[in-house]
């Protein structure tokens, strides 16, 4: 059975980015993984540290469990994601416990940097996931090195932007009209995150930014009937697949080059 891993900064970030993918991938027979860094232990106005990510964790569990997908927090704090060895460490015993043929992570420029140091973490563990010398271990269990590298996909950044406010292109878009709504209830679970970003920014447009932003994608396929979509560019560097993954389990019917 193909697998699928989506590793991303906090809780709620798989499910605004890429979960309406993961819904179609499901759908098509892959085993679904679902991974943050953090468990969003700065996410409250009002709950300290500890109490916040013991929610926010449960809340994790649940979207994923929406889904019919496996979750892991890899509890590093929020704001205090970094690029080092004991990171990559940690990130790779993960890649090495899911096995996954796909990796779904941030884009390389994103809005903050916990997106940033997420998607050059995954990608350099994922690099040295298949290095048998590179040892990892995850609950105090050494894991064994990754048989092939990984598929890697970055997902589109938030509010499809780059740093300078400008829309970025997408290699691939996905149509998930079909499981929009989906997408949706995995999101919802999440209800501390949209009652701190109430308090936070003065207003609720958790979810409707959520399908804005899908309908803004949905764009690139130029039809009526795609309302709303997904999308990724694939790492293409040296010794990672080039191969089309995502038109090869979905069709092309839902897949736009």
């Amino acid at each position: 059975m193909p697998t699928v891993l989506a590793v991303m900064a906090h809780p709620d970030d798989i499910e605004i980015l890429c979960a309406g993918t993961l819904a179609l991938l499901k759908r098509a027979g892959w085993e679904v993984f679902m991974a943050t860094m953090t468990a969003g232990d700065l996410g409250s106005m009002k709950l300290g540290r500890r109490q916040i990510a013991d929610v926010r964790r449960r809340e994790a569990e649940a979207s994923a469990k929406l889904l019919g997908a496996k979750y892991a927090c890899l509890e590093f704090g929020d704001l205090t994601i970094s690029y080092n060895e004991a990171a990559k460490r940690r990130v790779s015993a993960v890649l090495r416990e899911a096995q996954a043929d796909v990796i779904i992570t941030h884009a390389p420029v994103d809005y903050m940097a916990d997106h940033e140091e997420t998607s050059r973490l995954v990608r350099e563990a994922a690099f040295a996931s298949t290095i048998p010398n590179w040892k990892a271990a995850r609950h105090g269990k050494a894991l064994p090195a990754c048989e092939h590298l990984p598929t890697i996909l970055y997902a589109d950044p938030i509010e499809l932007k780059d740093h300078d406010g400008r829309r970025v292109h997408a290699r691939y878009v996905v149509d998930i009209s079909e499981t929009i709504d989906l997408k949706e209830k995995m999101l919802a679970a999440h209800a501390s995150q949209r009652e701190w970003l109430r308090e936070q920014h003065g207003e609720d447009e958790y979810l409707l930014a959520m399908r804005r932003w899908g309908a803004d994608r949905a764009r690139d396929f130029g039809k009526k009937a795609v309302k709303f979509a997904e999308g990724f560019n694939q790492h293409l560097g040296h010794a990672f697949p080039h191969e089309d993954v995502l038109t090869k389990a979905l069709g092309k019917a839902l897949v736009k080059k």
